[in-house]
């Protein structure tokens, strides 16, 4: 019984997590659907945790790619803020550095993508979050140090 309770909780908490990003642009990277999941770190905080920075929900995966691929992901991120009424974006000529988004909201939670993209070498160094909860837009500045 208590294997059987243990399985559906994590589906119930896979299928929760899942839908989070639902109606992005970027949510195949989250998925692991552009960039392949062997190749992410992935860290997902939610509950009380998260009180403290008045969210619910924190999603963060982190990866190094090539040119190409990291082009294909910045077009993504690009397009929600495309979408989005509220949005901050910087470029290094034509290719997107970062971008703190506020994707439409339902309901009283707050729904915020942040996307920060560094050359290393060779390689990209992106770093793709998705948060929910009722933090402002000042409180994320205020938390994270836009480099």
């Amino acid at each position: 019984m208590r294997k059987i309770f243990i399985t559906l909780l994590a589906l119930l908490l896979l299928a929760a997590t899942a839908s989070a990003q639902r109606g992005l642009k970027c949510n195949p990277v989250f998925m692991g659907k552009v960039v392949p999941r062997k190749q992410m770190v992935v860290t997902e905080v939610y509950g009380s945790s998260m009180a403290a920075y008045n969210l619910e929900y924190y999603r963060g995966i982190s990866f190094q790619v090539d040119e190409a691929l990291a082009q294909k992901v910045a077009a993504l991120v690009e397009q929600d803020a495309k979408e989005a009424a509220v949005k901050e974006t910087e470029k290094v000529g034509e290719f997107l550095t970062y971008a703190l988004v506020q994707p439409n909201s339902s309901g009283r939670m707050n729904r915020y993508l942040c996307y920060q993209a560094r050359k290393i070498g060779k390689k990209w160094k992106i770093t793709l979050l998705y948060l929910e909860g009722v933090a402002t837009l000042d409180d994320l500045k205020k938390m994270f140090d836009k480099q």
